[in-house]
């Protein structure tokens, strides 16, 4: 096989060389009066090279644009949508249900100095408005008392005061009003970053979020919450969040802290608060992670989500989603 390609390459060596226009070239070379011939040759066939060459950019322009012309009045792509777009949102809709308490509650040496401790989770699903559950407001309203401190919703280090209605009884959620931003917290932190050149962090996303009543068995959920990771950044949060998916084991009967209610498959991590929102790929608010439990042959812990059935506000919008639909 190899000695049949040299003989291939030494005949397409040899018909190059025995190419009328280069053995005449190559017999014209050895008169000194015959080269301004090979000259005006060369120059001859290069105008002929260079002409095909425009030819063929001058078709690859028409082609070109005929193309450009075709893919106008094309549908644009639609944008890209899945748990990157969802995470960055959520992450600027979280927020932290925090205790501020002077630290002589563990150390005389350290009284009259503020402590803050976040221990728990909601979100942001409308302007000024925070959805929790139950359990997640009462445990911070329990380690208040007990440090006796106040209570404050945290985000990106923006404190705010808020006013928590009654739990809701058919869903077990709760909606919190923010009554109040603390500018002076927010001035310190944007001294903070300055220093370390860094701009302000992102102001907190408030606009109405997109909400499904419905969930299945089956559905993959994601939720960004406080896990296990020791070393995730905590550049917009007092807690380092991280994100986590899970499938829907099963629906719950129902009970008298929630008309419907979901669990999770086994997770591979811990849910350290309660509170936190869990959401479909496409940014869409299913619930808030209310506790956790284990079955026997469980390796790990299940989470137990209250879904938005019965909630007045999202019941209240889906009623007036519908109306929408049907007048049009």
């Amino acid at each position: 096989m190899a000695s049949k390609k040299i003989d291939e390459t030494a005949r397409k060596q040899l018909g190059i060389i025995l190419n009328p226009k280069n053995l005449l070239k190559t017999v014209a070379s050895q008169f000194p009066g015959a080269s301004a011939g090979v000259e005006i040759l060369n120059q001859l066939q290069g105008k002929r090279v260079d002409d095909r060459l425009n030819v063929l950019e001058g078709t690859d322009a028409q082609l070109l644009t005929k193309l450009q012309k075709l893919e106008q009045p094309a549908t644009a792509t639609p944008p890209v949508y899945g748990w990157p777009t969802a995470v960055g949102e959520y992450r600027r809709r979280i927020v932290e249900f925090a205790v501020v308490y002077d630290g002589g509650y563990h150390d005389g040496a350290h009284r009259g100095q503020e402590l803050v401790q976040p221990v728990a989770h909601g979100c942001f699903v409308g302007a000024n408005e925070v959805l929790t559950c139950s359990e997640a407001l009462k445990l911070a309203q329990g380690v208040a008392r007990e440090k006796s401190g106040s209570l404050i919703i945290l985000s990106s280090f923006i404190r705010y005061q808020f006013a928590g209605e009654a739990p809701d009884e058919f869903s077990g959620l709760i909606t919190c009003r923010i009554t109040g931003k603390d500018d002076k917290s927010q001035l310190k932190m944007d001294e903070v970053w300055k220093k370390h050149g860094i701009n302000r962090v992102f102001e907190p996303i408030q606009s109405p979020i997109k909400f499904s009543l419905t969930t299945w068995v089956g559905e993959e959920i994601g939720f960004v919450h406080s896990g296990e990771a020791k070393d995730a950044s905590g550049l917009d949060s007092f807690s380092p969040l991280q994100f986590d998916t899970a499938i829907i084991s099963h629906i719950r009967k129902s009970n008298d802290k929630g008309m419907k209610s979901f669990v999770t498959n086994v997770l591979p991590g811990r849910v350290e608060r309660a509170g936190s929102p869990v959401f479909q790929s496409d940014g869409t608010l299913l619930g808030v992670i209310a506790d956790t439990e284990s079955y026997p042959s469980d390796a790990g812990r299940r989470a137990i989500v209250k879904s938005l059935l019965g909630h007045p506000l999202f019941m209240n919008r889906e009623m007036e989603r519908r109306s929408e639909k049907g007048q049009s």
